[in-house]
């Protein structure tokens, strides 16, 4: 599949995504939807997060023609994409639990750069 066939399905899944959250958030509540239909919405968010950071990061690798090919430009958005993503919905997960203090934010984004920093220095 090429870059374009890639970043389309990207933004199809976001449309879609989207779409489906903001229909949940008018249409039910989490006493309604129960522990497994919350956690399937925050697998949502995150996947709809990580979709969009994804795309942002593309462009913004495009306009500052970073990166040799559309591919590399791509999968390296895409694991960013996923990293942030990932860490804004567990903010958000844990949040919602009542789970979260200030240094809980500052351990996880300090796990976020670690994590960045390994993967970068090992990173084919």
């Amino acid at each position: 599949m090429s870059v374009l066939g890639w970043l389309v399905l990207l933004l199809v899944s976001v449309v879609v995504a989207t779409t489906g959250l903001l229909l949940s958030l008018f249409a039910t509540n989490p006493l309604a939807i129960g522990p497994l239909g919350v956690t399937v919405w925050f697998v949502v968010v995150f996947c709809d997060l990580s979709a969009i950071i994804t795309l942002i990061f593309y462009a913004a690798k495009v306009f500052l023609h970073l990166h040799a090919s559309g591919y590399t430009r791509l999968r390296y958005s895409w694991r960013q994409g996923l990293l942030v993503g990932g860490w804004i919905s567990g903010m958000l997960a844990l949040s919602s639990l009542h789970q979260l203090g200030p240094l809980d934010g500052i351990l996880l984004a300090l796990l976020l750069v670690i994590v960045e920093i390994y993967v970068r220095f090992r990173w084919p």
